[in-house]
This record gives structure tokens, sequence and C-alpha cells, in this order.
């Protein structure tokens, strides 16, 4: 898929805005985890130093050392939800009040579960793990209960992992970024100059494609381009998007394909035609669609070789189709084909002047022409022709092609 250098350019200089999102988002992430990262910490803990406490007869006259532990209390009660021994840290009582502040008791019924919520001090941005555990240690069954605070330490290793984390998400971000720019430059570079070949090389064979039929109607290729650099112009006029004067351009190009299934006697007469004569000669219509169906690349070719014989009070041919039925496309070329035809020297005519075509294209809006589509061409054609009428020669008509389809292409 082909990017725009237009495109690429933002999303360099967007890529801080997008780590930092990404950063926020991090951040919220890993700050809702925090309990959790907690949790295990003092679970790990609590498992511990449940296995290495020794359970003795002469317990409850016995103290256990908290002073290594970052336990604030602990209790052991029997069976019966006794309290057997009791040990609180010296400073415990200084934030009594503050967990006095949460409900954080637990049931006393006899009951085997494990009891346990994370309790967060907002405030001081501390962490207090309460638990109930049941033991079976020896010969004694009970619950060891008590209340276990979150280091320093253990907190800020926590805070600082996040802080990698973000940090090193954030610089990943910029040096893939400014790693990557350069290839996707080069990369993007390569496939639209790739797509400008493929391009060039494609329209160069409509032209002669177009030009072959040109020269059996008694024509010239320059026809082709200039009626299509009149239908560019006055396309861009309209604000078409780039894709439909794509297809206006292979449609300019190939309106006429069909003649080529038109026999000499018909398409080389001089003079007017018969009604029969005429009658088979519509059929180049049909027999343009057959051939542009063919390729898939022409299918948006379709519209203008279709129905560039339609008129817009619906005396045309083939569909006899009027006013809007008309693909926008189509209307655009119609205009422009027949000013080509007035403004240049055929066999049959001689070349009419500028003001004279003008008029002759107005006096047909609202029945050949659409008349809103006359007013807008009228407005723009004149300096268009200036630059492009009396040109006969293919190479500069077709530079001229070639710098409008670089800027469609880009």
């Amino acid at each position: 898929m082909q990017i725009h250098p237009r495109i690429i350019k933002p999303l360099i200089i967007s890529s801080p805005i997008i780590a930092l999102i990404v950063a926020a988002l991090t951040l919220s992430i890993q700050l809702s985890q925090i309990e959790s990262k907690v949790l295990v910490l003092a679970k790990n803990e609590v498992k511990y130093f449940i296995k290495n406490i020794k359970i003795e007869p002469t317990l409850v006259e016995k103290k256990i050392n908290l002073d290594d532990t970052s336990f604030l209390t602990i209790t052991l009660l029997n069976d019966s939800n006794n309290i057997m021994m009791s040990q609180a840290d010296r400073s415990y009582p200084t934030i009594i009040d503050e967990l006095k502040k949460v409900d954080h008791s637990f049931t006393t019924r006899s009951t085997k579960e494990i009891q346990e919520h994370i309790i967060h001090n907002h405030f001081r941005n501390k962490f207090y793990f309460q638990f109930k555990v049941p033991v079976h240690i020896d010969n004694f069954d009970g619950y060891i209960q008590g209340l276990y605070q979150i280091s320093d330490e253990e907190l800020k290793g926590i805070y600082t992992n996040i802080a990698y984390s973000i940090v090193q998400l954030v610089l990943t971000i910029f040096v893939t970024t400014f790693l990557l720019y350069p290839i996707i430059v080069y990369l993007n570079k390569e496939y639209i100059n790739q797509s400008k070949n493929l391009l060039q090389a494609n329209l160069e064979i409509m032209s002669v494609l177009g030009g072959a039929v040109a020269k059996r109607d008694s024509e010239t290729n320059a026809h082709n381009y200039r009626v299509t650099l009149y239908s560019i112009a006055f396309a861009e006029a309209l604000h078409l998007n780039k894709e439909k004067i794509m297809g206006l351009i292979k449609g300019a190009f190939l309106h006429d394909v069909g003649k080529i299934g038109i026999a000499d006697s018909i398409l080389l007469k001089q003079g007017k035609l018969n009604v029969l004569e005429f009658e088979h000669m519509k059929y180049h219509v049909e027999f343009g669609i057959d051939i542009i169906s063919k390729s898939k690349w022409l299918n948006d070719a379709r519209d203008v070789v279709a129905y560039h014989h339609e008129r817009h009070d619906g005396t045309g041919y083939s569909k006899n189709i009027s006013g809007d039925q008309i693909p926008l496309t189509a209307r655009i070329f119609m205009i422009c084909d027949v000013f080509d035809a007035l403004t240049s020297k055929r066999p049959y005519k001689k070349k009419f002047s500028f003001e004279k075509s003008i008029n002759i294209i107005k006096e047909k809006a609202g029945t050949h022409f659409d008349p809103e589509l006359v007013s807008t061409f009228c407005s723009i054609i004149e300096p268009l022709y200036t630059n492009i009428s009396h040109l006969e020669d293919e190479e500069n008509l077709k530079s001229m092609l070639d710098n409008k389809l670089h800027y469609l292409a880009s």
C-alpha cells in the first residue's frame, strides 16, 4: 500500500505525542496492578514466616521477634479463635488511627478459609496486608492473624520497575520510528516510482491504441491529448478527486476505441452517412465497451466510453439517458470533445474561432450539454485554449500531460 509522503512526515512528527499517550496508558495499567504486585509480595512473606515458625507449649510465654520483619502485628489464635499470643511492633500504635478509618476486621467464626485484604493509605502512599491464615503445625491447629506493611524498599522497587517499563517503551517507540523512517521513505519512494512508471506505460499503450483509431478516422492523436488536457482542467475546476480524474483520462484516450470494429466504407466515407450507415456507426460504443471490459484497470474508463454520445435532453445514443443519469465524467468529456472538434481543422470543416466555438457550446446547453457544466467550462477554458489549441506536435502535448500525471500520481 502506498503511503503518501505528506502523511509520513506528520506521522514522524506525531511520534512524541503517540509515545506520551502510550506511556500514559501504560502507567494507568501498571498503577492499577500495584495492589496485585503488593499482594504477591505480602503473601510470599507470610508463607515464609509461617513455614519457619515453631509452635511450642511455652509459646504463649514467648515473644516473636518482629524487628527483622515487615509485620506490624502477629496474633496466634487457637481453633476456637482464642488468642494464645499477640505481638505488635513498637511503631504499630502510630498507624492505629489510620487503620480505624478502614473496616479491616475478620470474622471470628470457626472457618478454615484464608481471609485477607490490602489496605492502601493514599495520603501516605502506604500499603498494608491484613491476613488470617489457618495453620496446621505439629499438633497445633489454629490461625495466625497479622498485619504486614509493605516496606518502602519493596514499594520503591515496584515503582522503579514501572518507571523503567515506561521509559523503555517510550525509547522503543522513538528508536523504532527514527530507524524505520528512512527505510519507509525509501521503500515508499520506490513504490511511487514504480507506480508512476506503470501508469506511464499503460497510458502510452492507450495513446498508441487511441492514435491508431484516430489515424483510421482521419484525425491525429493530438486530438486525444488536447481533449484529455481540457478534461483534466475542467474536472479540477469541478473539484473531482484524483480517482475520478484518472478514469476520465483513460476514457478520453479510448472514447472511440470501438471504431476499430467499424467498416472502412462507413468510417472513411466522405460526406454525410445515411440512416443505415449511421445506425451501424453507433455500434462503436458497444464495441468500445467490449474492448475495455477485458481489462480491470480500464473499468473506470467505462463511463466515458459508454456514454459520451448521450445528450442532456435524452436524444443521444446508445442508452438514450438524460440529465444526471449520464455519468459526470461523460458529461465533462462530451463538452471538451465537441469543443476541440470545433476549434480544430478537419477534412470536412475549417477551424472555428474560439468565440464561435464557445457560442455553439452555449447554444447547445440544455439540449446537448449539461447547462451548469457549460457555465463552468466557459469560465475556465480560454487560457487553456490559448496554451493548447495551436499545438499539433504530440511530444509537446505528451509532455504537458506527463506533468499532470506526475501530480496526480504523487
